[in-house]
């Protein structure tokens, strides 16, 4: 028997099945960004949780309400962005997402959302430390 997410690319189906970068993040040294995007009234709300220590991402989490591909894209991302800077974190696009996940044309809104809420967190580091420049 199939299950409901049988129909979902692989990398999709493995990102969205451990969600191991879901929630908040823990008390810890370093400059705690918070970036949010979408509502859950348009079907899409995404917060994520950077945390910058020496201008370079040590840790990432997410909440975020949305479709599986929505889930998979946050998780995914999250568990990559340790260790970039904030200016490589703005070098990618929702495109190039779509393209390692296999998110498919239709669901690119959703990724759009992702996109401004990373890009909210990148803005607040350089409004009050002048990070990302």
């Amino acid at each position: 028997m199939n299950g409901p997410d049988d129909s979902l690319p692989p990398e999709v189906r493995k990102a969205f099945g451990t969600l191991t970068c879901a929630g908040d993040l823990p008390p810890a040294p370093g400059l705690q960004l918070r970036g949010e995007a979408g509502s859950v009234a348009e079907g899409t709300h995404v917060r994520f949780q950077l945390r910058v220590v020496e201008g370079r991402i040590s840790e990432a989490r997410f909440r975020a309400y949305g479709c599986p591909y929505t889930l998979a894209t946050c998780n995914w991302l999250a568990g990559r962005l340790p260790g970039l800077t904030l200016a490589q974190l703005a070098a990618e696009s929702p495109q190039q997402w779509s393209g390692v996940l296999g998110v498919p044309v239709d669901r690119l809104t959703r990724l759009l959302t992702i996109e401004d809420a990373l890009r909210a967190a990148a803005a607040q580091a350089q409004s009050e430390q002048g990070l990302g420049r």
